[in-house]
């Protein structure tokens, strides 16, 4: 491995973490006394939000500026305090949140879950493209048991425009064009809305391209060719349409969504993915009925298809067909925000042809859900409750003919989460914050029913039939503290799982049907199996903005953001895979007028901590420094924003310590790059 920049040889998470909390304590010694505390904006200053607000909420240019011509969920969101991603390469990136990924961070559209398989494998990417989103949010504690009880990292909705809620008149619309020098290529995107008060119809479109990824200077790996890391090439492109009635009363409409995206995979550079996914959808709100604020309805329909295509054949197609059904009734009761809901599930899951190592499945879900919040003097608070009924099915071998999968069998789970947050207001700008959790999550159809060869993790995986419940308890803490322009943040979090669904080396090495051979065999791969252990996370996060100037309509901040997580195998003593290292990013930003500047230092440490079945051991630290300029104007009567983004200007080579090892050496982050683009309104 090519010998990489380490900035912090002797950094340590506690004396940052101390360091940020001596910032918070003196701004809270100077602090008053009345009992409020105003909203924090999370973008500007990313710190935990008053209970019932999102933990990250991705809006305007911050999404803009974030949406990558990777164009994955992934890219947009790493980097914020306490998430990164699984970086399998640009083009399959899910988020990973305080070291939690897979099914342990759900992923939906407008408030209804995707029903695609990037959970179940890493080359498999979420199939939706931040270029059409209007903002990124992601939920935690009770805020996310609405939608999921096992998603103890928290939830990830992605929110569109496709279906009016509030009543729309005239026209109005955006278009934006970028490109970027990194992933050589460019992208385009628009949306359309447009009512005469009554009636909405909306529009929005996508495509992008991109040819192989470009390499720092210094990385060596036989997937870099020319400086360019093969096979990491990538097109793709979306659209929807929708509309609907709005008024005072309420909404309904419908929408219809396409998105299709085909990219190399390093690993083995003959082989392609072609992801397919359409969804249609009905959502509708009636406000004021029955004694109700709101009474409201969410159907969607997914047909999702990811076809592997192996020197332009097919070889192994992943089939999703399913439907999910929300009802929720909102209304405020003696002071307290209540939401009671219903909300069912419904998926066939079909893996056919050369990679089949999973049988066909059949799951069903539903679930019954509460969410409470309220205020009272220096208190504010939230508390939700899940309770899920779930089914998951194999066909076995009767519907695949392939021997390994076995009898048809079926198993059934009752899941069951419950959440508080607290927020305690000690003086008008400095609040405590708490949350105390208890998640549970049904095991998925891979975790009990894999059983054969995975070439995106170089492994034969054997799922379990007999896993119970995953489940866990958490506990977090925190500090926050706004005073005029400045905030600042301290979080510190433990959960402790009393059984972990993991994916752990076997110890046997196996041939393409399971039997154990010599290792040196050819074709052979290692055993992998889906078991529960305990397994405890813990973690920091910590953020500051300090203005440094504000004068003569001047602004100068320095910005900070720091996180660490370490997560353990407590069952086999040893660390858990794919974990990021400690991250520490300091930043300054100008604005001036219309114009905004920011320079940051994206700093991660050495992550020595690995367990022994990683292949390539500890992942070397590294520095990577970063740019942007961005500009709002208005032209013949239509405002617009333009940027230009500057990355990796020193050309580090780095590596995604939560990348799985089969990939990591072969897909180094992108070397130095510039992106520029515009968005005007239409």
């Amino acid at each position: 491995m090519p010998k990489t920049l380490n900035p912090l040889p002797q950094l340590r998470p506690l004396a940052l973490a101390l360091l940020l909390a001596q910032t918070v304590l003196a701004q809270a010694q100077a602090a008053g006394e009345t009992p409020s505390l105003p909203a924090i904006d999370v973008i500007a200053a990313p710190v935990i939000g008053a209970p019932g607000a999102p933990t990250v909420d991705l809006t305007g240019p911050q999404l803009l500026l974030r949406q990558g011509e990777s164009s994955t969920l992934g890219a947009a969101l790493s980097g914020l305090p306490g998430l990164t991603s699984t970086w399998y390469a640009p083009n399959a990136d899910r988020p990973v949140v305080r070291g939690l990924d897979g099914n342990r961070v759900d992923i939906l559209s407008n408030g209804s879950p995707l029903l695609d398989a990037s959970a179940a494998s890493y080359d498999h990417n979420a199939p939706l493209s931040p270029l059409a989103a209007r903002a990124i949010e992601l939920l935690r504690g009770p805020q996310a048991l609405p939608y999921s009880g096992g998603a103890v990292g928290g939830v990830v909705d992605v929110i569109d425009d496709a279906i009016p809620t509030a009543p729309l008149r005239g026209v109005e619309g955006l278009a934006q064009l970028r490109g970027d020098s990194a992933f050589p290529g460019g992208s385009a995107a628009f949306s359309l809305d447009g009512g005469n008060g009554a009636l909405g119809l909306h529009a929005d479109g996508y495509k992008r391209r991109a040819s192989d990824y470009v390499a720092p200077n210094g990385a060596q790996a036989e997937s870099i060719v020319d400086g360019r890391v093969r096979n990491s090439a990538a097109d793709g492109y979306g659209g929807g349409l929708g509309g609907g009635v709005t008024g005072r009363w309420g909404f309904v409409g419908l929408s219809v969504r396409s998105d299709a995206n085909r990219y190399g995979t390093i690993v083995d550079p003959n082989v392609e993915i072609d992801m397919r996914s359409e969804r249609t959808s009905l959502r509708g709100e009636l406000r004021h009925v029955l004694g109700a604020e709101a009474l409201a309805l969410a159907y969607t329909h997914t047909h999702y298809r990811h076809t592997e295509l192996d020197s332009g054949q097919p070889a192994t197609r992943f089939v999703n067909q399913g439907d999910t059904l929300r009802l929720s009734l909102r209304r405020r009761l003696a002071g307290i925000d209540l939401q009671l809901g219903l909300q069912a599930l419904r998926l066939a899951f079909s893996a056919l042809g050369d990679e089949a190592f999973l049988p066909q499945t059949h799951t069903r879900n539903t679930a019954v859900f509460g969410l409470a919040s309220g205020a009272s003097g220096r208190w504010a608070w939230s508390a939700g409750t899940r309770l899920e009924s779930a089914r998951v099915n194999s066909d076995g071998e009767g519907a695949t003919g392939i021997a390994r999968f076995g009898a048809a069998s079926a198993q059934r789970f009752t899941p069951m989460s419950v959440a508080v947050q607290a927020q305690y207001a000690l003086t008008p700008q400095v609040a405590l914050t708490s949350t105390l959790a208890h998640n549970e999550r049904a095991p998925s159809y891979d975790e009990l029913y894999a059983n054969g060869p995975h070439d995106a993790t170089g492994a034969y995986e054997r799922g379990n039939p007999a896993l119970r419940k995953e489940r866990s308890n958490s506990v977090e803490l925190g500090v926050k503290v706004e005073n005029a322009r400045a905030r600042y943040s301290a979080t510190a979090f433990l959960t402790r799982y009393s059984n972990y669904i993991g994916l752990v080396r076997g110890g046997q090495t196996v041939d393409g049907d399971g039997n154990p051979v010599p290792p040196d065999t050819p074709d052979s791969l290692p055993e992998f199996l889906y078991v529960g252990v305990q397994a405890r996370f813990s973690g920091i996060e910590a953020s500051l903005l300090q203005p440094l100037l504000d004068q003569g309509g001047q602004r100068l901040d320095f910005a900070a953001r720091l996180d660490w997580v370490r997560a353990d195998d407590l069952t086999n003593g040893q660390p858990l895979p794919r974990i990021a290292p400690l991250h520490f990013t300091p930043a300054l930003n100008y604005t001036r007028g219309n114009w905004s500047a920011r320079v940051e230092v994206q700093m991660a440490a050495r992550q020595n901590r690995m367990p022994s079945s990683d292949l390539l051991g500890p992942t070397p630290g590294s520095v990577r420094v970063n740019a942007s300029l961005t500009q709002r104007f208005t032209a013949s009567g239509r405002t617009g924003l333009w940027f230009v983004k500057l990355s990796n200007l020193l050309d580090q080579t780095a590596y995604s310590a939560s990348a799985i090892d089969t990939l990591r050496q072969l897909a180094p982050l992108p070397g130095r790059g510039i992106a520029a683009g515009v968005q005007i309104s239409l």
